[in-house]
């Protein structure tokens, strides 16, 4: 058990980087005012001692004792609060940051791995629970020394009264830490089950819509059925081994205690021990069954914030398949020309690309279309340096695109998607993100077509986005986050299906801000749609990971078979609800 436990706590420890300053402080004012407590008792006893010998100088300074004893018993009390607050919010602020920072730095696999209900629910409850346990931690370390130092007045008192305290001690702690570990299992099991169910109400909520297109509720409302119903078997569980806990010790407990009194009784028949005696060790008693059941509350709960250090761990831990590593060129007058030189690339031991070769100028718009899973949004990954090719090279103005620095490629390399995300909050503060001043976000929106739109609505520039921006249509979300795009001054912009959900209009507008953006930007986007492909400078024709025609749309048509075939479909892209499937 000890040695279970100080592993428990020495994962905790290393996890929440919990400051020494706090927990020495922590652990020396709630040792005070432990301490105190157990004195409280003593002088209490005391002051029977004198009352029953009539001693008034004594009686009087026991009294005083006492109150000294409780007023000391705050002090410490309140330094100890004060403290913990002031852990609790270092530790969560400081899980909160790493968990953040892991999850912008991680490769596509992550979710594949580690569901966004457990990291949402590790985020919120997870990362407060494991703030909380350094207050476990010092109360587990004291507690047990107010066990240790009552066993030790009761032993200066009477041996045979300590000897049944200590044996009762050691079988309390057996039964009750045996069945916490059972139960920590189902409690395991729930947590599971809760993160299952918040992954896919989450899917849910965003996907109501086609939801209710295809009938697909009664389905789904069976899906969350059979996960309720594996919580609710693993909670009953859980409840199960605690109710024998509880109901097993308590039988215990009261057992000892009439064995305890009837011993208690006898040795004051036969004079070995006076009335203060017997109500001190009845009141050292009484107070181990606190002490004890405080021990096992406080193990039961580092046992379950255990899970949720497992948890926590388990994110920031996980290895990205691709570890990227950024270089120094710090130059930032980009003009813009991308190159593929026989770049391969693949994951999973299946090879994506295989030896693509091409070269885009600026001021252009190159299209990239094929079949779904020919390795059109590997070409983008490559290029926002989410993974590194297996073989060959990619640059920008003849430099290697991992040489660049972070903060200089990000500047000038931007996507937007086909669903782009809106903060829930102003339009205004959407764009802030990227550019503060209202001029320039003026001038993008007037740029992308949107400004008017917005002027029109009773609150401009200030009006309230819903979340993921439900209360504007798909295309007015679609110029918006064109817009943020613009803000950031990116040289080369790339555009994936952004006109696949698009009513008509919409998707005519967007293309003329293309064929206006490409006079002074690289533009390169995936698309699907026959309407998009005719208005591209060059478009590359994508089959099975290699790239089979190149040319403008009136060439490809004349000799490219798999381009025909392309044109001649209304569309090659597919609705998919709830699952984790990629389009490459």
């Amino acid at each position: 058990m000890i040695k279970e436990y100080k592993k428990f706590i020495k994962d905790y420890m290393k996890l929440s980087q919990t400051s020494k300053k706090y927990f020495i402080l922590m652990l020396v004012t709630a040792t005070g005012y432990k301490v105190f407590a157990i004195l409280r008792t003593l002088f209490a006893a005391w002051i029977i001692k004198y009352v029953t010998n009539t001693d008034l100088k004594m009686t009087t300074i026991s009294i005083i004792l006492v109150g000294l004893s409780y007023l000391f018993y705050h002090i410490m009390y309140i330094i100890n609060i004060k403290v913990y607050g002031k852990n609790m919010e270092f530790c969560y602020t400081t899980l909160q940051t790493r968990l953040f920072n892991k999850v912008i730095s991680v490769d596509d696999n992550f979710t594949k791995k580690i569901s966004k209900g457990k990291l949402v629910n590790s985020i919120n409850k997870d990362a407060i629970d494991i703030g909380d346990m350094c207050d476990q931690v010092t109360e587990l370390y004291t507690t047990i020394v107010q066990v240790a130092i009552v066993e030790i007045l009761v032993a200066i008192y009477s041996i045979p009264m300590a000897i049944l305290l200590l044996i009762y001690t050691l079988i309390y702690i057996y039964i009750r830490n045996r069945v916490d570990r059972k139960g920590s299992i189902y409690f395991k099991k729930q947590k599971h089950e809760v993160d299952r169910y918040s992954n896919l109400f989450s899917q849910i909520l965003s996907g109501l819509q086609e939801i209710k297109t295809f009938d697909m509720l009664d389905r789904l409302k069976h899906r969350l059925n059979e996960i309720k119903n594996k919580y609710s078997k693993s909670y009953i569980m859980k409840r199960k081994y605690f109710t024998i806990r509880d109901n097993d010790v308590r039988f215990i407990t009261h057992g000892v205690k009439v064995i305890f009194y009837i011993i208690l009784l006898l040795l004051m028949k036969n004079g070995s021990i006076t009335i203060d005696i017997l109500v001190l060790i009845i009141g050292y008693f009484e107070s181990t069954v606190g002490y004890l059941d405080k021990i096992i509350s406080i193990t039961s709960k580092i046992r379950e914030v255990n899970v949720s250090v497992e948890r926590i761990d388990n994110i920031l831990n996980y290895k990205n398949n691709n570890d990227i590593i950024y270089g120094d060129i710090n130059y930032d007058l980009i003009d813009g020309i991308v190159e593929f030189n026989k770049v391969r690339f693949g994951y999973n031991d299946k090879e994506i690309l295989k030896g693509i070769s091409f070269k885009v100028k600026t001021n252009s718009l190159t299209a990239i279309v094929g079949p779904s899973g020919t390795g059109k949004t590997s070409i983008f990954n490559l290029l926002l340096r989410l993974y590194k090719p297996n073989k060959g090279k990619i640059s920008i103005d003849d430099v290697d695109i991992y040489d660049y620095t972070k903060e200089v490629y990000g500047s000038n390399v931007s996507v937007v998607n086909q669903k782009p995300f809106i903060f829930n909050m102003s339009i205004r503060k959407n764009l802030d993100f990227v550019d503060s001043s209202i001029e320039n976000q003026i001038e993008a929106c007037k740029r992308v077509g949107i400004h008017d739109f917005i002027t029109s609505l009773p609150q401009g520039y200030n009006t309230i986005l819903r979340e993921n921006g439900n209360n504007i249509s798909g295309g007015q979300k679609q110029l918006i986050s064109l817009a943020r795009t613009l803000l950031s001054k990116s040289e080369i912009l790339l555009f994936d299906e952004i006109t696949s959900s698009l009513d008509p209009d919409t998707a005519s507008h967007i293309k003329k801000v293309l064929k206006d953006l490409k006079k002074d930007h690289t533009i390169i986007m995936i698309t699907h749609k026959p309407e998009m492909m005719r208005i591209a400078d060059r478009i590359l024709v994508l089959y099975e990971g290699k790239i089979v025609a190149d040319g403008t749309h009136k060439y490809l048509l004349e000799n490219s078979e798999h381009y025909r075939f392309l044109q001649a479909r209304k569309s090659a892209s597919k609705l998919g609800v709830f699952t984790d499937d990629k389009v490459l």
